[in-house]
């Protein structure tokens, strides 16, 4: 092990919303192993709030506006460690000079390419948060066990979700509708097909930015057991309603990787992604978590990200997803 206790350890990650709950991994394993340890954050201001569910983090900074201004506002010399684990140029252009101090996850984007162009998956697959946990075991000089992350909903966004959208908890099922590209999302189409077919009632979960889609969804699903939290409800608020859900189902998404925390079934529908990248719901328990996704497409995964569009314009990876199988698994929950 490192020589003393850790003081002071700084963790990097600007963005987004499904990378920075995995760093909560990160930030509990540093606490277990060293409770009076401080652990500060480095993100963008977009993310500071989503941070609150993360109680072992300390001070937050944010880069509100050039890394050269960050840098004048933090004393790196306080720090015993700064774990970067975005690792971008931007972090780099940030955390230059600190020779011997930063400690940097392996992104593994050389196969992340064999698989995105050639198909060739891993023989071995590591989760994210495995590769994020190896900047501070290399820190300590030893590997210890680490701690899955947990979110914790702060007490402001525990709705009373019988008043807010007349469901009891644990009757209905959470569908996170949205996700940062269209490659990764169901087209609507197929998420009424899917709605129509579960027997439960339904919460639509997403941003303003899919708002239209729920409406369209309630709409052409002709249901009265569905509703809406899109718009309405807060990442915090969410995440409370996904806790309390019966189940989630989501694309590769944020809402996915805060479903994971919480004891609940997950059902993952994949379009262009898979979990080859490592980005698939942690838990150590993998009993009840399935994925949807359309085999043995050779264009599939096309990106380690995302598209606006189908680069092949068929878009057989989502348009294929059997929403029969998907509804029956979900509705089996009841049996």
């Amino acid at each position: 092990m490192h020589l003393g206790s850790p003081q002071k350890i700084l963790i990097v990650r600007f963005s987004s919303i499904g990378d920075i709950v995995l760093t909560f991994s990160v930030a509990a394993t540093i606490k277990d192993l060293f409770p009076q340890c401080k652990v500060d954050f480095v993100t963008k201001p977009q993310f500071k709030a989503l941070l609150a569910a993360c109680p072992e983090l300390d001070t937050i900074y944010t880069l509100n506006g050039s890394v050269k201004a960050l840098r004048k506002e933090i004393d790196f010399s306080q720090y015993d460690a700064v774990l970067d684990l975005h690792h971008n140029l931007r972090t780099r252009i940030f955390l230059r000079f600190l020779s011997g101090k930063v400690y940097r996850f392996p992104k593994n984007n050389l196969q992340k390419w064999l698989l995105t162009t050639f198909k060739i998956r891993p023989k071995n697959h590591t989760h994210v948060i495995e590769r994020y946990l190896m900047p501070l075991f290399s820190y300590l000089k030893s590997k210890h066990i680490g701690q899955e992350p947990k979110f914790l909903v702060p007490d402001y966004a525990r709705i009373d979700i019988k008043e807010a959208f007349n469901l009891a908890p644990k009757s209905y099922v959470a569908i996170a509708i949205g996700a940062q590209f269209a490659t990764k999302r169901l087209p609507t189409d197929l998420l009424i097909e899917l709605v129509k077919k579960i027997n439960n009632p339904i919460l639509l979960l997403g941003g303003k930015e899919d708002e239209t889609v729920a409406n369209d969804i309630i709409d052409g699903a002709g249901k009265n057991d569905i509703y809406s939290a899109a718009a309405r409800a807060s990442i915090h608020e969410s995440a409370w309603l996904i806790k309390n859900a019966k189940c989630l189902v989501s694309h590769d998404t944020g809402l996915m990787h805060i479903g994971a925390t919480f004891d609940i079934p997950l059902f993952v529908v994949w379009g262009n992604t898979t979990p080859d990248f490592g980005m698939y719901p942690y838990r150590k328990d993998q009993k009840h978590v399935w994925h949807f996704q359309v085999e043995d497409l050779s264009c599939r995964p096309c990106s380690k990200i995302g598209h606006d569009q189908c680069p092949k314009r068929h878009f057989k990876c989502m348009r294929n997803q059997n929403t029969v199988r998907l509804a029956k698994a979900v509705n089996d929950l009841s049996g």
